[in-house]
């Protein structure tokens, strides 16, 4: 009955428009969750000789020595330079017990192709609750009205993205804070830009940004990438890669200039060895002000995934020996059972399907 509903809703909805589509897709699901302890965090301080305009007091601008105590922005305040320094947290200790969590995700995508090969397509979703987040042991908040829709326009191999601070930069991703992005590819080589109409937006406080790009080439096994992005007033963000397939390893050589700080080199090897997928990561980072683990040694993570049947188990350790697992297993018809724990005495049991 249910999909009766939605094929008539959609049949009305694209009536006159005989080329459009209009689908819906999604995940549901529940279970029980505690949250483990979460660790203090020292508060951080300025650098880049940062440097705001302070609406309050006549629109000054300011500007504070590195190593001065974080500055909390006012409404309407605009960075100009550097970057902000950040608050202690005192942290929490474990939950003692559990809580049931439940939540559904909608996905709701129309798309249309012109008369000259054009695909134009939008989409957005809603939702309502919490659902699982297995990888980041965490529950991640449904939004129960329709985000703002996310419309991408596609032809000969080119794709114009356009959403309000909602195109993601190439970096490491945690800057949402571009309005429109392009993208495509030409033989081996492939490429990105997302650009940001009005900096002043961005989504992260102390990141003013006009513009993050993507080039990459592969060839014969190797794949070499270039990602940036642009700061306004202080050094560009800045990774380069290179990895290498040789049958069942991959190794990945990455260096990152971590802006005006030290540079941060990482080795990663993947190995697949049958049903195994073992995965070694090390960093030479043990000096750096962005090593914050415990040992205080350079990084290093060891990760497993094995596939057994319907199983598929995922285990992962660090250098300061924090570790988390989690054992998903298929039930069939697009519903998965997930238990896991993690040091920090998070852990959690539940079930979800996608539809």
């Amino acid at each position: 009955m249910k999909k009766v509903l939605l094929a008539t809703s959609a049949l009305f909805l694209t009536a006159g428009v005989a080329s459009a589509e209009l689908t819906f897709s999604g995940t549901a699901g529940a279970g029980i969750f505690k949250q483990g302890k979460i660790a203090a965090k020292a508060a951080t301080t300025t650098s880049g000789s940062f440097t705001y305009v302070d609406v309050s007091n006549s629109n000054a601008v300011v500007t504070k020595a590195d190593g001065s105590a974080a500055v909390t922005l006012g409404t309407g305040d605009v960075v100009l330079k550097g970057t902000n320094g950040t608050a202690a947290t005192t942290g929490t200790k474990a939950a003692d017990h559990y809580s049931v969590y439940s939540g559904i995700d909608i996905d709701i995508k129309a798309s249309t192709t012109t008369d000259n090969g054009m695909t134009i397509s939008a989409g957005t979703d809603m939702g309502a609750g919490s659902l699982l987040d297995a990888g980041d042991r965490e529950l991640d908040a449904q939004g129960g009205t329709l985000s703002a829709p996310e419309v991408k326009i596609a032809y000969n191999g080119v794709t114009v993205e356009l959403e309000s601070e909602g195109v993601q930069d190439y970096y490491n991703g945690d800057h949402s804070n571009y309005d429109i992005g392009i993208s495509g590819a030409m033989g081996a080589l492939s490429y990105g830009l997302a650009i940001e109409t009005n900096r002043n937006e961005g989504v992260d406080t102390g990141y003013d940004s006009d513009w993050s790009a993507k080039l990459s080439y592969s060839a014969a096994g190797v794949t070499a990438t270039v990602v940036t992005n642009e700061i306004n007033g202080a050094e560009d963000n800045t990774s380069v890669s290179a990895s290498y397939t040789m049958g069942a390893m991959t190794i990945t050589a990455a260096n990152n200039n971590m802006g005006a700080a030290k540079d941060i080199a990482k080795l990663t090897v993947a190995y697949t060895a049958g049903p195994a997928t073992i995965t070694v990561a090390a960093a030479n980072d043990k000096d750096h002000a962005a090593n914050t683990n415990k040992s205080k040694r350079g990084s290093y993570d060891l990760t497993v995934k094995y596939v057994t049947g319907a199983y598929t188990i995922n285990a992962t350790t660090n250098e300061s020996d924090a570790w988390n697992a989690n054992v998903a297993y298929d039930l069939g018809g697009g519903a998965t059972m997930t238990v896991g724990a993690d040091s920090t005495d998070t852990s959690f049991a539940g079930v979800s399907f996608a539809f």
